[in-house]
């Protein structure tokens, strides 16, 4: 694969912030105590959203220490090291490896396993302890766990009756997400990939739910409908819920969810935003020639028209196989992402180029991991300074 890259003065980009969700290292926000999960109801604040009331919280984690057993003859492969934090209605994402915790976050909140130290509440209840509350919530474990049945139909019409639901239908379920032809295959014909579809469409259509925790809801499920998941996901929220999503993609995170948190070793890191870690806003698109007899000097042409437009600030092609030898894809940068689309579609009309595909760019992992620290260290050094008394990092430096 080769690579060129033409380059443009470059323009200075607004850092944007994921707006700040009531997550702290030392939260002491009392929830409702609630012995039994009742009714349909869901504590939450009733009123519109305002900048001096918040919701009150769904979920409360309190010095939470925990270890999943995830790793081999049941040792530990992340642990959570004293996390606190408090989350109300809505979809939130914690992105990071199962070496920092993600496992071990989704155990606890699922109720699959205790902490070791440190207290967890969903509506004032401990999902460990209360079989009323895990059945109003969905999950969507690491490694599938559904109950025996002779057919995947009665292994969902097993799970439904377990959580209350008599009268549901597995077929319902199934067809929701476009799984309807797995209803007669036998449970452990099922590949990794359909178990765990099974289980996500089970998670999401819990009644009334008041947690949902999914670990990668986007990988390693054999649904073709996405969409109808993202949809689903952000329907739930809409309804009251608390959805609380892991990945270690941020990628999949920022489709999901606008309130993004990086776990990382065990500690969670508050108020990322992908769009930071980035620098600067990038899109991605994927592009041919209009007629294949030209070869690649169209998207040469492409990358040069494009390098003189003033909505862009940098532009680099390579040659790509995803398609075939004469395709390739183009990486554009600039503050406004909708005015750089705009110029790719002028330009590719102009030199006869086709755009197949456009999306926009997110950072890696290891990218939002180095936003997250310098983040935290910023905010470290402000608060160190306020305790002083003197603003070391002036008054542009300190949100």
């Amino acid at each position: 694969m080769s690579n060129h890259e033409t380059n443009v003065p470059e323009t200075n980009v607004p850092e944007t912030n994921v707006p700040e969700t009531n997550v702290s290292e030392t939260n002491t926000v009392a929830a409702p105590v609630v012995a039994n999960v009742p009714g349909p109801s869901v504590p939450q604040s009733t009123a519109a959203p305002s900048t001096s009331v918040r919701p009150l919280p769904i979920v409360i984690l309190q010095s939470v220490i925990a270890r999943d057993q995830a790793g081999p003859r049941g040792r530990a492969r992340g642990t959570l090291n004293g996390i606190s934090f408090s989350l109300p209605t809505g979809v939130f994402a914690f992105v990071g490896a199962p070496e920092d915790g993600t496992i071990a976050l989704v155990d606890v909140l699922s109720g699959a396993r205790a902490p070791s130290r440190g207290h967890v509440q969903v509506v004032g209840a401990s999902p460990e302890r209360s079989s009323r509350l895990r059945a109003r919530m969905g999950v969507l474990s690491p490694e599938p766990s559904l109950p025996s049945a002779r057919s995947v139909a009665e292994l969902v019409t097993t799970a439904l009756a377990a959580r209350g639901q008599t009268q549901g239908r597995a077929t319902d379920v199934l067809s929701a997400f476009g799984l309807d032809y797995l209803a007669r295959r036998l449970p452990q014909s099922l590949s990794f990939a359909e178990t765990r579809a099974v289980e996500l469409a089970l998670a999401l259509s819990t009644p009334s739910p008041v947690l949902v925790v999914l670990y990668e809801p986007l990988v390693d499920v054999a649904i073709n409908l996405l969409g109808v998941v993202r949809e689903r996901i952000q329907q739930l929220a809409n309804e009251g819920a608390c959805v609380v999503v892991t990945t270690s993609s941020p990628t999949d995170a920022r489709s999901l969810s606008d309130e993004i948190f990086v776990l990382q070793r065990g500690s969670v890191i508050r108020d990322v935003s992908i769009a930071a870690a980035q620098n600067v806003p990038m899109l991605v698109a994927w592009v041919r020639p209009a007629d294949p007899d030209h070869g690649l000097a169209p998207i040469r042409r492409l990358a040069q028209a494009l390098a003189d437009r003033s909505e862009v600030s940098s532009v680099a092609w390579s040659d790509a196989a995803w398609q075939s030898a004469q395709a390739a894809e183009l990486r554009l940068s600039g503050s406004d992402l909708d005015a750089c689309a705009l110029a790719l579609a002028d330009a590719a009309t102009e030199v006869g180029a086709v755009v197949e595909a456009i999306t926009p760019a997110s950072p890696g992992l290891t990218r939002l991991r180095a936003a997250a620290e310098a983040a935290e260290s910023l905010r470290r050094a402000s608060a160190q300074s306020r305790l002083a008394g003197t603003n070391v990092l002036g008054r542009g430096g300190v949100r």
